[in-house]
């Protein structure tokens, strides 16, 4: 870019450093309209005097256009304060350099501005070249890149969540498969019931994680109660559910089924199922186009105070609601949590 400056600026004031007045002839008006680079002159207060062919075009102005108006007044107004620093600079006599971006009837471009103050013999700026080069490519190609890090970095935290969090589910199935065996007047072994609820929990997941349950997952909209009652039964009767009968969309099935998913699995290792007495109460309520839970933790240990920081699955979960439209309002009361789910239902196709 700088070397494209240089080759610029002797075209448009070939005798710029003599300390001659600039001049524009016809034949370096076509030498620059030649370019895709979007070349501009402006004066030292950021007006536009002039701009080649590739500029016009980029900033929908009429190349037979007088010129004259705030440069910055072409540009999104989010890129202003770095265009403002750059004409700062350049008319202090240094170059400077900001990543810009304009509309376009293809669509969004970005670039690269490069500003390079035209001086005289005795180092007054008399005006200020830009040029701008499209780096729309690179700069998507970068944007995509970063992406599908983030999105890699987002796979391997939830692979790790996950398989600690399934340590963590299945030693709270093991205590509870053991205390159930103690009360139970059958001959059914802690082993037995462990492996049902381990089974439960294995359905559970799929529901959660496919968005297809073979006990749920029927023709039709699937039942509330029938995907709460899956997701939830590797915890037996230590849920309590109630809610109006109600149909749940496919589009929304995994989000709502991950939500309950997630404050389970926290329940199992920090709240009201991880302990003897403790129990959770589930209920709803569909009216319209809007989905209410609330999901009430009692008997667990006592909570001081409300965490000082998400951990990774709630902060997941919370993303995924908000992608769907919704919200999740916790309450940590200190006899246990209180999640109010609020998740719009969305029309059916």
């Amino acid at each position: 870019m700088e070397a494209a400056a240089k080759i610029y600026t002797s075209i448009v004031f070939p005798n710029i450093l003599s300390g001659t007045d600039p001049h524009l002839f016809d034949l370096q008006k076509t030498m620059l309209d030649a370019t895709l680079d979007c070349i501009k002159v402006l004066s030292v207060d950021g007006r536009l005097l002039t701009m080649n062919r590739a500029g016009c075009l980029a900033l929908n102005v009429p190349q037979d256009s007088a010129f004259g108006m705030p440069w910055l007044s072409l540009l999104p107004e989010d890129v202003h304060q770095l265009g403002k620093e750059a004409l700062q600079k350049a008319a202090e006599g240094h170059s400077a350099r900001f990543q810009g971006r304009s509309e376009s009837p293809d669509g969004l471009m970005y670039w690269d501005n490069l500003l390079t103050p035209l001086v005289d013999a005795s180092g007054r700026v008399l005006s200020i070249l830009c040029v701008s080069r499209d780096v729309t490519t690179k700069t998507k190609l970068e944007k995509e890149l970063e992406e599908s890090i983030n999105r890699e970095k987002l796979l391997s935290n939830e692979m790790q969540h996950r398989i600690k969090n399934l340590f963590s589910v299945v030693a709270g199935l093991i205590s509870i498969a053991e205390k159930e065996a103690v009360r139970s007047n059958t001959q059914d072994t802690a082993t037995q019931i462990l492996r049902e609820k381990l089974g439960a929990l294995s359905r559970a997941s799929d529901a959660v994680f496919s968005g297809i349950d073979s006990g749920v997952c029927d023709a039709g909209q699937p039942d509330l109660e029938t995907l709460v009652r899956s997701v939830l039964q590797p915890y037996g009767d230590r849920c309590l559910i109630g809610g109006r009968q109600a149909s749940i969309p496919r589009k929304i099935m995994t989000t709502f089924a991950l939500f309950l998913h997630e404050l389970a699995t926290n329940s199992v290792k920090y709240g009201a199922l991880s302990t003897d007495g403790g129990d959770v109460t589930i209920r709803w309520k569909a009216d319209g186009d809007m989905l209410d839970l609330t999901w009430s933790e009692t008997g667990g240990p006592k909570i001081a105070a409300s965490p000082e920081r998400r951990g990774f699955g709630s902060a997941m979960v919370d993303r995924i609601v908000q992608a769907a439209g919704g919200r999740i309002d916790r309450i940590w009361r200190a006899e246990g949590l209180v999640a109010d789910l609020h998740l719009p239902i969305p029309a059916q196709d």
